[in-house]
């Protein structure tokens, strides 16, 4: 978006650490690639490849065009134009953009199957950004005060690209609002669900705004003409949220990205009572040692990271897990019982001590193929689901 510009934008810059050489040198970068590989013939041979991508998603999303009035309605203001970029090579990362009363939301790919593409569900937070970012933006000042209220989870938003305190309450502020339209399209329970999902992922604030909302805000349209009008008074609950001290016990659940994050800085111990032998487990052992993992066995559970390989119904899966009713050799989600080709993996904190465990346990006929994957070396090949999303847990059916 700003490729043709004279200079970068701060929000660009700070995404970036501040080091805008890089921003320049990734300008010139794609500008030579488009020249070398003749790019421009490349996109016109390819454009009913695109046609097709943009009949699929209308297909899968028959609403999307009620999105931009909920927003509007929502936010209180007026964009002129709304553009969804497909991106076909783009894997689970969504983001967004505004510029000049035109809002876009590019969406990257969250599902491959049959030769056919689906595009993350991300719409209503992307397009959200371009009301929250500015008016956050514009009430800095009121809010920077409370900036210490993002040190217990710097650690884990840092890891997932947000490193400071205003990227964090923009995210905090959109996933509030996307909470809200999961109540009015799912219902309560949904908007419940994902809540805590985001609090346990470090956005601990998300329910409090969430809350704010539908108390304060919404009920009062003539106070709160627009979201921005209504930055004051959620400046006003920080602080009292700040001085209530919420924020000191503060502890973000571990994700599976940010355990595998630490196993690649500090290795992992396995531990596979009675499963060593397996395909699965020396299959996965060598993909991790193959990925740049510092991987060696344990046959006691211990401090330090670990990766537990268990059958579902083994003692050591009911000990640690903790999200999914285990019953029998099977999975029980939402009441329904599955068994076949089932595994869940899952991310906890040790606790024999420091360190993380990634639980894997799965029925007998899992532990007896390899892992997902095409033998590439690169781990991202293997539960790439896994591994670039912040879920706390998978479950597949095989």
């Amino acid at each position: 978006m700003e490729l043709n510009s004279t200079e970068w934008s701060t929000y660009l810059v700070g995404r970036v650490h501040g080091n805008e050489r890089l921003l320049n040198e990734l300008a010139t970068a794609m500008k030579d690639f488009a020249r070398e590989s003749n790019f421009s013939t490349f996109y016109k041979n390819h454009s009913g490849f695109y046609r097709e991508q943009i009949r699929l998603f209308l297909e899968e999303n028959p609403d999307v065009s009620n999105l931009p009035h909920f927003e509007e309605r929502f936010f209180g203001e007026k964009k002129k134009r709304w553009v969804f970029v497909l991106q076909p090579l783009e894997a689970y990362y969504s983001y967004s953009s505004w510029e000049n009363g035109t809002v876009y939301a590019f969406l990257g790919v969250c599902s491959f199957s049959n030769g056919t593409l689906s595009y993350c569900s991300a719409s209503a937070h992307e397009l959200a950004h371009s009301f929250v970012n500015p008016a956050v933006d514009r009430h800095s000042g009121e809010i920077k005060k409370y900036e210490e209220m993002f040190s217990p989870v710097k650690d884990v938003m840092t890891s997932m690209g947000y490193s400071g305190w205003k990227t964090y309450l923009d995210e905090t502020l959109v996933r509030a609002f996307e909470a809200y339209y999961i109540l009015k399209t799912e219902g309560n329970q949904s908007a419940k669900r994902f809540i805590k999902g985001q609090e346990a992922l470090g956005f601990y604030l998300v329910g409090r705004v969430y809350g704010a909302c539908l108390t304060d805000y919404l009920p009062n349209g003539e106070k709160y003409q627009t979201f921005e009008s209504f930055m004051p008074e959620l400046a006003r609950l920080m602080g009292e949220w700040y001085r209530e001290g919420i924020w000191r016990n503060i502890s973000p659940e571990p994700t599976i990205r940010m355990v595998f994050m630490a196993f690649k800085t500090k290795g992992v111990k396995v531990y596979s009572p009675n499963l060593s032998e397996s395909t699965y487990v020396k299959n996965y052992v060598g993909m991790l040692e193959k990925a740049g993992f510092k991987v060696a066995f344990t046959e006691v559970l211990e401090s330090d990271n670990l990766i537990v390989i268990a059958p579902l119904d083994s003692p050591i899966t009911h000990k640690l897990n903790r999200y999914v009713e285990i019953r029998n050799n099977s999975v029980v989600l939402n009441g329904v019982e599955y068994s076949k080709g089932v595994f869940l993996v899952e991310a906890l904190r040790n606790p024999e001590g420091k360190g993380f465990v990634l639980l894997i346990a799965g029925t007998p006929n899992v532990f007896k193929r390899k892992p997902s994957g095409n033998g590439d070396e690169s781990l991202l090949n293997y539960h790439y689901f896994l591994y670039l999303t912040n879920l706390k847990r998978a479950i597949a059916f095989g």
